[in-house]
């Protein structure tokens, strides 16, 4: 093809025909300058391509982050109602408002010594704000979903009042109170080393020093409402969680 131009430039050039030439001269011009930019378009589009791709990649991956974080939530919802629900018998008891022994007290009683927190799979969002990927997230609605999402304060702000509470004032009041019950790995069927506190000098208290004692009776009240506290905002993250999941979709359906 360019020799064939060429050979037609050629003649035109040698039959003094300066007109003409001029107007080849423009269309070989224009051809090339066609020829870039339908070159350039087909480059653009191959990159749109590709960005589409990985931005599809990297939105499922956030997909499967998230749903791993669900179900995560789901488990320390749970956990946190079951929290609740021994601690209230506590209380119910100390109260005289239910009977149990002392052996099924002390069950319950344990968990005051328990805690739950959330740590969200966030590996797919941090690996794309430090690769610069960021930008392939193109929805703006989502981006600042996802932004709120992986940087929530209110349920870690609850988390850190659940765990400081527990190892700074429970703990060490109980620990100089009573003895500690043993822990057990009921899952497993197996247990950690137990001890047999009867053994000890230092005698059980009875049900009568726990319902007697002003300590214990607020700390039982604090702590369940440190867990509900911390559950309420496990569910609006929980709610967060659906919504973010429900946008992705939509964009991965497009």
């Amino acid at each position: 093809m360019i020799k064939i131009f060429r050979h037609m430039r050629q003649n035109l050039i040698m039959e003094n025909k300066t007109t003409n030439y001029i107007k080849y001269a423009i269309g070989e011009i224009v051809l090339v300058v066609i020829g870039i930019l339908i070159a350039l378009s087909i480059n653009t589009w191959n990159e749109k391509l590709k960005s589409d791709k990985e931005a599809r990649f990297q939105l499922s991956k956030l997909r499967d982050n998230l749903n791993s974080d669900k179900l995560l939530l789901e488990a320390t919802i749970l956990t946190d109602s079951f929290y609740i629900e021994n601690l209230i018998f506590c209380v119910n008891v100390l109260s005289n408002e239910t009977t149990a022994s002392l052996a099924e007290f002390i069950d319950s009683f344990q968990h005051m010594f328990n805690t739950t927190n959330f740590n969200p799979v966030s590996g797919t969002f941090e690996g794309l704000i430090s690769s610069g990927k960021i930008d392939l997230i193109t929805n703006q609605e989502l981006l600042d979903a996802l932004f709120s999402y992986y940087n929530n304060n209110s349920y870690t702000a609850w988390d850190s009042s659940v765990k400081d509470y527990s190892r700074n004032i429970i703990a060490p009041y109980l620990i100089n109170f009573d003895h500690v019950p043993n822990i057990t790995d009921k899952n497993q069927g197996t247990g950690f080393t137990q001890f047999e506190t009867s053994k000890f000098s230092v005698p059980n208290k009875t049900q009568e020093d726990y319902k007697n004692n002003q300590f214990i009776i607020n700390a039982l009240r604090i702590k369940i409402q440190l867990f509900e506290g911390q559950k309420l905002q496990y569910l609006d993250l929980q709610n967060e969680i659906d919504s973010l999941i429900q946008i992705i979709e939509i964009e991965l359906k497009e």
